[in-house]
């Protein structure tokens, strides 16, 4: 795990939020009555696009590069980094064949009173780290926040965690300071 991308996205978050504050909501004007007939997957595919954007546009040392074949950004022009986002969930999906070893941002959100909460977390995944389904009707790998908090360096860099019993889940509503990056 590139501790460098850690703090650089830590330094820039304020802007980060700002501008992706700024993107969701023009989003959300440009779709007008249309926007609440989005699904959940697609306004979080949709929120992908906005945080790699707005990572690209508030970061010096970040890029996207904007094409299937690529990570979805490059820190300092060699380092990839992917970004995988999940609504209300623990847990993260993505596609069978596309885990790229490498950094991720792991982004949770949810939408409270029509503004976006987040939950950020940084670690360095492999693509054996990721589940496969195990179904023929459905393709998709997934890893929770559990396992990677158990089994995976990672680095907290917006939320929280509330542990229960079996299983962590994400506080979005926990507001960090410069003294609460201890997770």
């Amino acid at each position: 795990m590139d501790k460098k991308i850690t703090k650089v996205i830590q330094t820039n978050l304020p802007q980060i939020e700002e501008d992706l504050n700024e993107r969701f909501n023009n989003l959300k004007k440009a779709m007008g009555t249309g926007y609440p007939k989005l699904s959940t997957k697609l306004i979080s595919e949709l929120l992908s696009n906005l945080v790699e954007t707005s990572i690209e546009e508030c970061v010096v040392d970040m890029i996207a590069p904007k094409a299937d074949d690529k990570s979805d950004l490059l820190f300092e022009l060699e380092s990839p980094v992917e970004i995988k986002t999940t609504a209300g969930t623990d847990s993260w999906r993505g596609g069978e064949f596309s885990k790229r070893p490498g950094d991720y941002l792991m982004v949770g959100w949810e939408e409270v009173n029509g503004q976006l909460k987040l939950f950020i977390l940084h670690t360095y995944l492999e693509e054996s780290d990721w589940k496969s389904s195990g179904s023929n009707n459905y393709y998709a790998t997934s890893i929770d926040l559990t396992t990677i908090i158990k089994t995976k360096p990672y680095k907290i860099i917006k939320g929280g965690l509330i542990e229960k019993r079996i299983k962590t889940h994400m506080d979005k509503t926990f507001i960090n300071d410069k003294n609460s990056y201890f997770f």
